[in-house]
Parts: C-alpha cells; structure tokens; sequence
C-alpha cells in the first residue's frame, strides 16, 4: 500500500485554478497510490475554519483515499484552539498540517498556542506535519524544537529538510523519538543518507501533489525507488509508517 503522506486537494492558488479531485484521484491511479493525506492551501491565507471544511467536503467522497488534516492559524491563538477542537468533533481530520513559513510564524514566537496545539494533537493522537526547510520560520530546527517540547505528540517534519536541512532532518529524526522525516523534495541519496541515519521506520513519503498535477508525485516516487534502499525499507517508507501514524492498521 503507498501513501502519499503529503498532498494538497484545493481548487485554487489565488487567481490559480488547480486539479479538480477527479483529476486529483486519477494522478494517485496512473502512480498507483492507494491513499493521500490531503492539506489545503487556501487555508493558509484565508479563513481556515471555512477552508477546513471545504476540504472535509472535498475528502468525503473517497474516505477511504482522501485523509484530511486540520489547519488553524496558531497567531489567533484561542481562537485556533477553538477551531482545532471543533473540526476534531467532526471525526473526519486524521491529522493537522501547520505551514509557518507561508502563515508568517515562528514556532518559537507562539509557543504557548503551539504546544496547545501538540497536546491536543498527543491526547487525540492525531500526527501533526509542519511544513519545514525554509527560513526565517520554518528551518528544520524550529520544527524539531516542537517535538522536544511535547515528547508525546508525533511530529512530522514535512519536507524532511527540502535540499538545504536534509543533513539536519537525518540527524533530528534520529535523535528525537516523535520526530518522523517525510521524503516530499529530497533527492534519492538524501533520501538514503536520511534513511541510514534515522532508520526506516522514521521516514514518509509525501510528494505535494495538487501543487503539480501528477508527474511531480511519479518524480516523487521515483526518488525513493532510486534510493538504493531495501525493498522492506522502501514498503515503509511509502506506506507501511503512515499507516502506523495513521493508525490504518
């Protein structure tokens, strides 16, 4: 079973029109990915609770492919909690994404709001993907520093570093026990240098699918595939580990 662990399903980047989920769930079969945790991206900008459930619309007519996460603003503080609570009473959210570089935060600045957020996420065992690789907000660093803060929260770093953090992503994801590594970027000898380092089962796949339609999640694919990693650590890497964080088994 693949799954994508990194995906966008949004009709829109500003003026931009995006895949439609037709063309969305069509992308997944011609790459053969059985499901997809779905973000979206408007929600960024916008009012998340209104792009929240849009996206739990977009999502309920292939449950069983479309895995939906939560977005809050965490600079609305209260507010957020308050979002985050409502769309988990929904039961349809397996996960939250938050995006600090493109929402304008450092974790550090909203520390207080964040690890409200991670301990909600911990006490409803819910992962949490954080955009990472890009500063001035969302170094690899400042993500890891999330996990240190709640050891029981599961942590995704969701670029594994991008291209300039990758060496930082390997050694934080070995040395943090609810710091998980999601492949969506990183070429194939990052990918291999990340898996050696932090153990298979620490890394995910994920591919920003619905930013590009379906060659970048085929490229994606194909930078695990050509890693030069073991069949059993490739099975977990693209699927096997989110499934666990999933709690898909």
């Amino acid at each position: 079973m693949i799954i994508d662990f990194h995906a966008h399903l949004d009709d829109r980047w500003f003026d931009q029109p995006l895949m439609s989920r037709e063309q969305f769930i069509a992308a997944m079969d011609r790459c053969g990915v059985d499901a997809a945790c779905v973000f979206t991206l408007m929600g960024f900008f916008e009012d998340s609770r209104r792009h929240n459930d849009l996206l739990a619309g977009r999502a309920a007519a292939l449950p069983e492919r479309l895995i939906p996460f939560i977005t809050v603003d965490p600079k609305l503080g209260e507010a957020s909690i308050d979002e985050l609570r409502r769309c988990i009473a929904l039961g349809v959210f397996r996960g939250i994404k938050l995006h600090p570089w493109l929402q304008a935060f450092a974790p550090s600045m909203l520390k207080k709001t964040i690890v409200r957020i991670a301990e909600i996420a911990a006490e409803k065992d819910l992962p949490i993907l954080f955009h990472d690789g890009t500063p001035p907000y969302a170094t690899t660093f400042q993500i890891g520093a999330v996990a240190r803060w709640v050891p029981a929260a599961k942590i995704v770093l969701g670029h594994a570093g991008l291209a300039d953090y990758t060496l930082a992503a390997a050694q934080l994801a070995r040395d943090i026990p609810n710091l998980y590594a999601c492949v969506c970027g990183p070429r194939p000898a990052d990918i291999a240098h990340i898996v050696a380092t932090a153990g298979a089962e620490k890394v995910l796949f994920g591919s920003d699918l619905g930013l590009s339609d379906w060659m970048i999640l085929a490229d994606r694919l194909d930078a695990v595939r050509y890693a030069g990693i073991s069949d059993e650590q490739t099975r977990m890497v693209l699927g096997g580990n989110a499934r666990r964080l999933l709690r898909l088994l």
